[in-house]
């Protein structure tokens, strides 16, 4: 949310009923309570098998890494590095994703004796992807085999010239692949066509793969890898990839890795954000960890990040996360500035009542921030959003996405106007020239206008269950729990319950935060609505009665811990409002 607002009205959308013999069924088998197995059914964990694989993830569960497609030509040319004593280097890139990626093969490589190096380009002078400048960088250390982590797959005519200096490439990436792909040694990617991994992996989950593969060619402890499933968690949680199936699995572990971690830089990263000694959920890694090791990419050079993770040294790894941390402040500086520029540009170039796309481009933004905002704007209006910076007549752009509108495939319809593009369904990247930027606007709306449908674009709050306040309790809770990590396709349960009677006068906390007291029947639960603070005046009078969708959670306060209610949303029944109420 924007400064404390809270965003546009949401459409309630309750899941169906799958029925209660399935149901019962289903409980009977798991021993869970009836709700748990609705919620479970619901999100296609329908079979007692699968339920009791996603309640207890297990390592062992993991796909062999050589069902990857080109996975076993990877590990071939990786291990006649090793042998031919060749010099190697780790392409990645400069988010949170491909900085882990990059750290976990560097120490990996290292580990298993490689001559390697790492490489990171500057986001504000190099831009994303392969370069041939890096490529050059690469000929002249002697290298002779660069292997890219979270980037790649449309590097075309980067890789071809990599070849012609004598520099084999392979490629582990997880973007979508364009109509062609790089004549590569290997491409090792689960959504290249004719893959049939089964599984949306993050760039660091695929990286994992190929340190897997190697230590099972080289007949190493592959138990030796667990230590670094820190790295994969941070890495699949910051890029927000669906956490179900192999993912869920690796963040699991993961998190808890991270509590726990030997990596100077990792335990100094957590002391300087606060969370040092406390269990880390995917939330924590999102807002408070991912931000701090993005800021320096962002704003500059991204391989401190890789220093901050591979470093043994406790000194080095101090100094780097303070300086994380304060670029961080700075980044949100940067933040608020250009959020304001683009909130006062909407007004000039923006037709809210009939554009289902927000394209915004402005000269001296910071490259690093834009897709930051993007998402921002995309939380207060529901709509695709692309914002461009622009420098010396080129343009940069980050773009965010919303359900039902896939960004790579907008953008190819666009791409005559594009140098280049790349990314997700959901968050892409492109570079303009300036003179382009204003067709590219209008070819852009009116490519969302014939794709989006009113209904796609009123967001949805999708609501698991109806529930009344008496069947929370602390079973019931801790059968939540079980769901974590949380995150895309598998978010924290959604209920709804109607006319809850709201107990003595609500008031905000912090910025503009809801607190009350909500009671139906027996059962009295504190409330806690992020946002929502303008609430206060519909529902200010004690006896108000409303309708609530909310997660239910643990919170922790002076040593005691209660079940707390989180709001998504909150309407008053009409009958209730305040007098005066507009």
């Amino acid at each position: 949310m924007i400064a404390g607002q809270r965003s546009m009205p949401l459409k309630w959308v309750l899941a169906p009923d799958p029925g209660l013999d399935l149901v019962s069924q289903i409980a009977q088998e798991t021993d869970l309570p009836n709700q748990i197995a609705r919620i479970l059914i619901n999100r296609k964990i329908g079979t007692s098998e699968q339920i009791i694989n996603f309640l207890t993830p297990k390592l062992s569960n993991l796909h062999d890494p050589l069902k990857l497609l080109g996975m076993q030509a990877g590990v071939d040319r990786v291990l006649r590095a090793f042998i031919e004593n060749e010099k190697v280097m780790i392409y990645g890139d400069y988010d949170v994703d491909g900085i882990t990626a990059t750290a976990l093969l560097y120490i990996v490589l290292n580990k298993l004796g490689a001559q390697v190096d790492y490489y990171l380009p500057n986001r504000l002078t190099a831009g994303y992807g392969l370069s041939e400048t890096a490529i050059n960088e690469a000929r002249d250390k002697g290298i002779t085999l660069i292997v890219t982590v979270d980037t790649g797959i449309t590097a075309i005519d980067e890789i071809e010239y990599a070849r012609s200096c004598g520099i084999d490439v392979i490629v582990t990436d997880h973007h979508e692949q364009g109509e062609n792909i790089p004549d590569a040694v290997a491409i090792i990617n689960p959504k290249q066509n004719g893959c049939d991994y089964g599984e949306e992996l993050s760039g660091v989950g695929v990286a994992f793969n190929l340190a897997q593969a190697l230590y099972r060619a080289l007949n190493q402890d592959e138990g030796e890898l667990e230590e670094h499933l820190d790295l994969v968690a941070l890495g699949t949680a910051a890029d927000i990839v669906p956490l179900v199936g192999e993912n869920r699995i690796l963040t699991n572990f993961g998190l808890d890795q991270i509590s726990r971690t030997t990596k100077p830089g990792l335990k100094s990263l957590t002391f300087v954000s606060g969370l040092m000694g406390k269990d880390i959920s995917t939330g924590q890694v999102v807002f408070i960890l991912a931000p701090r090791i993005n800021a320096i990419g962002r704003l500059g050079d991204a391989r401190q990040a890789i220093r901050l993770l591979a470093t043994k040294d406790e000194q080095v790894a101090s100094e780097i996360a303070r300086k994380l941390d304060s670029e961080n402040k700075r980044r949100k500086s940067i933040d608020e500035g250009t959020l304001k520029d683009a909130v006062a540009q909407m007004d000039e170039v923006c037709d809210l009542d009939n554009d289902r796309a927000i394209v915004l481009a402005g000269e001296g933004w910071h490259q690093g921030v834009i897709g930051i905002v993007a998402s921002r704007l995309v939380e207060r209006h529901h709509l695709p959003t692309v914002m461009i910076s622009i420098k010396d007549g080129v343009g940069k752009g980050s773009a965010r996405s919303i359900p039902g509108f896939h960004l790579c495939e907008a953008l190819k319809k666009c791409e005559n106007l594009l140098i280049k593009y790349g990314g997700h369904k959901y968050a892409a990247g492109l570079s303009i020239k300036q003179e382009h930027v204003e067709e590219f606007r209008k070819k852009f709306v009116e490519v969302s206008n014939e794709t989006l449908s009113k209904d796609d674009i009123i967001p949805k709050l999708h609501i698991d269950l109806e529930i009344e306040l008496n069947d929370i309790n602390d079973d019931f809770v801790q059968a939540i729990e079980q769901f974590s990590p949380f995150g895309p396709q598998n978010m924290r349960p959604i209920f709804l319950t109607r006319n809850c009677e709201v107990l003595g006068r609500p008031y905000t906390v912090g910025r503009n935060h809801l607190r009350m007291k909500i009671r139906k029947g027996d059962a009295v639960f504190d409330v806690i609505g992020y946002g929502f603070g303008d609430m206060v005046h519909q529902i200010s009078s004690d006896g108000c009665l409303v309708d609530i969708v909310y997660v239910v959670e643990y919170n922790t306060w002076n040593n005691v811990t209660r079940i707390q209610v989180r709001l998504r949303d909150i309407k008053a029944t009409v009958s209730t409002l305040s007098p005066g109420y507009k």
